[in-house]
């Protein structure tokens, strides 16, 4: 094996991972390359709305069908589901890809860091996050980053350029959550919070926890797998359902933070265990480290 250091993401797929998500990673990193690329010139808004009933703008059309014709172009996907179309994209290979195609893209004009969220699946969707053979998120800020696990630890690599050409190289191997948490982020109006969150949140303070929240689900993991800590788009008074997809954010999130050695949840079950009805189902969500989650999950339940 190469040096650690020196290792391309080709050489790590091919001997970590199996055939068909080497192929599906393969495509988004080469994929992602192009959506980072036109980010500066595909800001505007469109005066369509997707699936969700949320703005689109041309990024997120651009990355969704730059994403959709890579993934089902591989011979791997069997579907590729996304927030930015009503129905799935049907090809012929046997994994079932769900994805967010741009994270975070009301950011765009604050430049603040966005991403694109990928689970891979190895049953037709809508299934449980217990289906999930692998995912994937990459980061579009001051650097390009592709993190992933397919069962076996979290790896990241960055996009290096040398010259015209970039290449991606292996930034850190088996990532964990560190012991002690030292972040935390919560999305939504603190006053909509219900209860329980507004109670819990006044225990992290206490804790000295710091606040980092930017509005950008990946940016916001980012911080809690690099401190430990705690991020969530709670549930709200008037939305408990929360605002997350699990089939596209939550439970590929979950995956990796589990890999990570933590824990994600709906405020009373392991997201993983959600099966969700619909493909753009919504779910609260509490990810990152075990004790905090679970002292928030804790909360919520006793509550009830």
């Amino acid at each position: 094996m190469a040096e650690m250091s020196e290792l391309k993401l080709e050489e790590f797929l091919r001997l970590n991972a199996p055939e068909d998500l080497s192929g599906l990673t393969t495509a988004i990193a080469k994929s992602s390359l192009m959506v980072w690329e036109s980010i500066p010139f595909k800001s505007g808004l469109l005066s369509e709305v997707n699936p969700s009933g949320e703005t689109q703008k041309a990024i997120d059309v651009y990355s969704n069908d730059v994403f959709v014709e890579a993934l089902t172009g591989t011979g791997f996907a069997a579907e590729v589901a996304s927030e930015e179309m009503a129905e799935p994209a049907e090809a012929k290979g046997s994994v079932s890809v769900a994805m967010d195609p741009l994270d975070g893209s009301s950011n765009v004009e604050t430049n603040n860091p966005i991403g694109s969220i990928f689970g891979f699946y190895s049953k037709k969707l809508p299934t449980s996050g217990r289906d999930l053979v692998g995912a994937l998120y990459v980061t579009y800020g001051g650097m390009m980053t592709l993190t992933f696990s397919f069962g076996k630890g979290v790896h990241r690599f960055v996009a290096v350029r040398e010259g015209s050409a970039i290449s991606f190289e292996l930034l850190g191997v088996n990532l964990m959550l560190p012991a002690k948490p030292e972040v935390y982020g919560f999305g939504g109006k603190r006053k909509d919070w219900i209860p329980a969150v507004a109670q819990f949140w006044h225990t992290l303070e206490e804790k000295g926890l710091r606040n980092r929240y930017c509005g950008t689900f990946v940016g916001d993991y980012n911080q809690v797998l690099a401190r430990g800590g705690i991020f969530s788009y709670p549930a709200l008074v008037a939305k408990p359902g929360g605002k997350l997809r699990v089939l596209y954010e939550s439970a590929p999130m979950a995956f990796i933070n589990e890999q990570a050695g933590g824990y994600a949840s709906d405020g009373r079950r392991n997201v993983l265990d959600i099966v969700p009805s619909v493909l753009a189902e919504r779910s609260p969500l509490y990810i990152g480290s075990s004790s905090l989650v679970r002292e928030i999950e804790a909360k919520i339940t006793s509550d009830s």
